[in-house]
């Protein structure tokens, strides 16, 4: 008797978890988010015991405390990091490493790759990003006895920051043939290309607004009250100095929307790119 019986292909959703969840295995396998998390938490045990070392109280301002806790540079650095560990290779290392030739030939659309790939980039950011402030944020409650709407704003800001520093590694990787070169551009973009057209642009007056690393000072901006604004400090005329010095600050609303700007156009081009990319050798 003949078998007409025929095994159904998942559906393109189901086919993007699939691929999301053995990307997220293959990151704990690399060690990579267990050496970042590791990190995390040696910079909060450092930050959240530094006043008691050194025999100052505590501020009992929920927002203070956490800002004091999680201090901007920590909190960029470490998205830079996240961004370029999870996200700098990974469409580049499968033509690298040859382990495309076993992934694509599967009955699976390249798009259903690409965006399984960055959803488990996506997942294990947030991760990052939740652990780092939710750690500063529940105790700032213990101490103080209260939660602050700034500190929900700039995580919410830092999550944005981090999908779309994502979405730039992502970019990178689908242009460059090799693993080390996108690691490296995607860090140097984010750490030193990208905040020194911002200083050029704050140094010349004006303001470096398509900036992804400009718009993220807002992540630290928000947590002051008022929020700060724009201003020209006139040094030419006090200090006698050839130039005047300028002082830029993002708003909220324009930190946000251009880093979803960020995050849906890098992802439709390395999307076009990866979709004509081709296995060669």
């Amino acid at each position: 008797m003949a078998i007409n019986a025929h095994r159904q292909v998942p559906s393109d959703l189901r086919q993007m978890l699939t691929v999301a969840r053995y990307e997220v295995f293959k990151h704990l396998r690399s060690r990579r988010l267990i050496a970042i998390l590791v990190i995390e938490v040696f910079l909060l045990a450092i930050m959240l015991s530094l006043p008691a070392l050194l025999g100052r109280p505590y501020s009992d301002d929920p927002a203070e405390f956490v800002h004091d806790v999680l201090a901007f540079t920590f909190t960029n650095i470490l998205i830079i990091l996240g961004a370029t560990m999870f996200a700098g290779d990974a469409i580049c290392s499968e033509f690298q490493s040859r382990t495309g030739y076993l992934l694509f030939p599967n009955p699976a659309r390249r798009s259903t790759i690409y965006l399984g790939k960055f959803a488990s980039t996506a997942l294990i950011v947030f991760l990052i990003v939740s652990v780092w402030y939710w750690v500063a944020i529940v105790s700032g409650a213990i101490v103080t006895g209260g939660v602050s709407v700034l500190a929900i704003w700039s995580y919410a800001l830092a999550v944005l920051f981090a999908l779309a520093a994502s979405s730039i590694g992502f970019l990178v990787s689908s242009i460059l043939k090799g693993s080390t070169g996108a690691l490296v551009l995607t860090f140097f973009l984010l750490f030193m290309i990208l905040p020194l057209f911002d200083l050029v642009g704050t140094l010349g007056g004006v303001e470096p607004v398509p900036s992804i690393t400009y718009q993220s000072g807002a992540i630290d901006a928000v947590f002051m009250t008022p929020y700060p604004q724009s201003y020209v400090q006139y040094a030419n005329e006090s200090l006698g100095l050839p130039f005047n010095i300028y002082f830029f600050y993002p708003s909220v609303t324009s930190s946000a929307l251009v880093m979803i700007a960020y995050i849906i156009a890098c992802n439709a081009a390395g999307l076009m790119l990866f979709k004509r990319r081709e296995m060669i050798g």
